[in-house]
């Protein structure tokens, strides 16, 4: 039997795969093979059954906007202001001790400048979308000859 990716079914097709397999299940069938009957782990059936448990078949549906990641909040023109922001200012100018642009700190000037709160997490993303790479900091001891020293 060969193994299929389910990442490469269509949603209506899982999701029906889904329903017959709980169907199978409520008429008695254990959990593990309905596993064995459908091809797929035993893990999986039990959360299904775990999703039908907590929301019957409305649960086991696919759920819209899953894997295509978050929409951009800020409209173009809030965009553009953020990005003139981050190219023309410092974290210093508003009052932060740091010279690089962190996300945290990033967040925090968007939840200021235009009401949208973004999780520290997904500004990275957000940034890169615009365009912008992390940054490092260039360190050396401020003793060192600056001809001997490497920056990179």
């Amino acid at each position: 039997m060969s193994k299929v990716d389910g990442r490469k079914i269509s949603h209506e097709v899982r999701e029906r795969i889904r329903f017959e397999a709980i169907n199978v299940w409520l008429s008695g069938l254990s959990a593990p093979a309905v596993a064995v009957k459908y091809g797929t782990s035993k893990k999986i059936v039990y959360q299904w059954i775990n999703r039908y448990k907590n929301g019957d078949f409305e649960a086991l549906k696919t759920k819209s906007g899953i894997g295509r990641g978050q929409k951009y909040k800020l409209p173009s023109i809030q965009k553009d202001r953020l990005s003139l922001i981050l190219r023309t200012k410092t974290p210093v100018d508003y009052g932060y001790q740091a010279s690089l642009w962190t996300c945290p700190i990033v967040a925090q000037i968007i939840k200021d400048e235009f009401h949208v709160e973004y999780a520290v997490t997904s500004i990275n993303k957000a940034l890169h979308k615009m365009g912008f790479t992390p940054q490092k900091p260039c360190w050396g001891a401020w003793q060192q000859d600056p001809k001997k020293r490497k920056n990179g």
